[in-house]
């Protein structure tokens, strides 16, 4: 995706917005680069560690990647935000209307997936192939969304009440929907997950997924 089809399917957020999001992305990997501009004139140029709150009032933290140093700003004062690189977030500044870009690791195949994600006592996912046109991009999606799965599924069964809810599943099925947003629900045999795997997936799924599950046993 060209940067112009980024500045056009961009979304309008508030700089506050920008900066929650984006920390909610800092422990995948490296933090966001970002120029924080604040209300005093004062432009921090840093990657963005954080965004929490102290004494009711809501704090971003960000790191200088040259000297190391610490910077922390009231997020009322922060009145515009500068996103280096922002193709690595066009998930989030786009809204979810573009996906992440592709990895510039080997595409995974359709038969590595099969493989890798094949039914288990414990995992008894069921993937609906034929409704998958086996793109790079769908097949990219349908393995971060198996991942984050079986994840959730670990965390409902870490203990001995979770195990007991989770024996009543028989069957996990996955769905491609198209314009469909990540969703769980119960099933006649257990319970379904269905997601548009052509579109953004969010970013953090394994704790969004595990509140889903989680609710319905």
């Amino acid at each position: 995706m060209s940067r112009n089809g980024l500045r056009a399917a961009a979304v309008a957020l508030a700089p506050a917005t920008v900066l929650r999001s984006l920390a909610d992305l800092g422990a995948e990997g490296e933090p966001p680069a970002v120029k924080v501009h604040l209300t005093g004139g004062q432009v921090l140029d840093a990657r963005l560690v954080q965004v929490g709150a102290d004494r009711g009032s809501e704090v971003v933290v960000l790191a200088d990647p040259r000297t190391n140093a610490l910077a922390y700003a009231l997020l009322a004062s922060v009145v515009a935000v500068e996103v280096r690189d922002p193709e690595l977030f066009q998930d989030v500044l786009t809204g979810g209307r573009l996906p992440l870009p592709p990895s510039a690791r080997e595409p995974v195949s359709r038969l590595q997936l099969q493989r890798d994600f094949a039914p288990t006592r414990d995992f008894p996912v069921r993937v609906n192939w034929a409704a998958l046109d086996g793109s790079d991009l769908v097949l990219a999606n349908l393995a971060r969304l198996l991942g984050g799965l079986r994840e959730a599924v670990t965390r409902v069964r870490a203990d001995e009440m979770g195990q007991r809810a989770w024996e009543q599943i028989a069957a996990l099925h996955v769905e491609h929907s198209g314009g469909s947003e990540l969703g769980v629900w119960c099933t006649l045999d257990g319970l379904a997950v269905r997601a548009d795997l052509s579109a953004a997936l969010p970013r953090v799924m394994t704790g969004e997924l595990y509140r889903k599950i989680s609710a319905l046993l």
